[in-house]
Formats: C-alpha cells, sequence, structure tokens
C-alpha cells in the first residue's frame, strides 16, 4: 500500500499486513507522525471506480437534459428571449408546418418622426392557409443590415403579438409593429411565427 505523509506529501510503499489495523509512523524525510490506518486498496479503487461512474451519469444526464429543452422547448426559448430565433436559424430547426399553416404577404415598411425619434414600421398581412381554426401565433421579427455593404452591424430581434387569439380558414389579418431608432439603410427584415 502506498503511504503518503500528511506534513511533506512524501509516498512510501509499504506491507499492508506491517501496519496492521492502525500504527504510529514517522516520515523520513521531515519527521511529521500520524496514525496511520492499514487500507484495503481494492475497496479504494472500487470507490473511486463508482464515484467515477455517478459522475459521468451526472455529466450525461445533463447534457441529455439541456439538449431535449434545448430542442423541444424551442418555441418558449425564443418567447422568452427572441434572438436565439438567429441561433436555430443555424441550425436549421424552423417549423416546416408553420410554414404550411400560415402565409405572410404584402410586407412592407414606414417610417414616423414621434416626439423628435425616428420609428421605423412594419406592415403585414398574416393568413390562415389551413383548412382548420388555427390558434393565433406572435411574429417574431428580426431585422438587420446588409454586413456586406456596411462596415457596421445591426441586429434587432423582438416578438410581435397580435390582436386575436384564433383564425379562421382562409382568415385574413393585417399585423403592424414599430420599432424605435433603427438605421434606414440596406435593412433585412425577416419574419418567422411562433407557433406553440
Amino acid at each position: 500500500m502506498i503511504v503518503i505523509c500528511p506534513g511533506c506529501h512524501c509516498k512510501y510503499s509499504v506491507q499492508a499486513d506491517a501496519i496492521g489495523e492502525s500504527k504510529m509512523v514517522r516520515c523520513a524525510l521531515c519527521s511529521t507522525t500520524w496514525q496511520q490506518s492499514s487500507i484495503d486498496e481494492s475497496a479504494l479503487r472500487q470507490k473511486n471506480h463508482v464515484v467515477h461512474v455517478i459522475k459521468w451519469t451526472f455529466f450525461w444526464f445533463t447534457v441529455f437534459v439541456s439538449l431535449f429543452s434545448l430542442f423541444f422547448t424551442k418555441n418558449v426559448i425564443i418567447k422568452i428571449w427572441p434572438p436565439a430565433v438567429c441561433f436555430y436559424d443555424f441550425l436549421g430547426l424552423d417549423s416546416q408546418d408553420t410554414k404550411k399553416m400560415f402565409v405572410i404577404q404584402n410586407v412592407s415598411n414606414f417610417f414616423v418622426q414621434k416626439n423628435h425619434k425616428l420609428y421605423m414600421g412594419l406592415k403585414g398581412e398574416l393568413i390562415n392557409a389551413s383548412n382548420d381554426v388555427q390558434v393565433m401565433p406572435s411574429l417574431i421579427i428580426s431585422l438587420k443590415n446588409d454586413e456586406k455593404s456596411s462596415k457596421s452591424s445591426y441586429r434587432k430581434v423582438w416578438t410581435h403579438d397580435l390582436m386575436y387569439n384564433k383564425l379562421l380558414p382562409n382568415q385574413k389579418v393585417v399585423f403592424e409593429t414599430e420599432l424605435q431608432s433603427v438605421p434606414y439603410n440596406n435593412l433585412i427584415c425577416d419574419i418567422k411565427l411562433d407557433v406553440l
């Protein structure tokens, strides 16, 4: 067995039966004395192995729960923190069913001066393209500048709730939203639907 001095951490290889159940020992290097008990190394190794397995099990469980939350609560995460839509776009996790149920059309922008501040507004129409009554989604609007033609980067993402709760088949609703203090050169707009 390996005996380690608590004073200088010097290691000694000693037969376990030489120590017995417990014995006072002294370090040859620093003269520290301590009570040393005989330890079954195989039991210690087994204990370390169990601790190692528990740590890895906890790690992989945490990874699984995190990934599950990330992918299966996507709409909730985007609702709480709209810029997360960029992360999901990067992973290609846009909802295809949503695109089949709703159509966004006639989107246009306008600028309004209010209280000496410039506001940009977006107007458009949302249509229920399915044959069923659909719960009204929130709109997740992403606005950014064209980085190729501009040195500075601008990006703004926000959620816009519509005033109706449900849309009948082929029903159309007009939406309008405003955002204060935006640059008005080379803006690219992307509108996604948040359907829970």
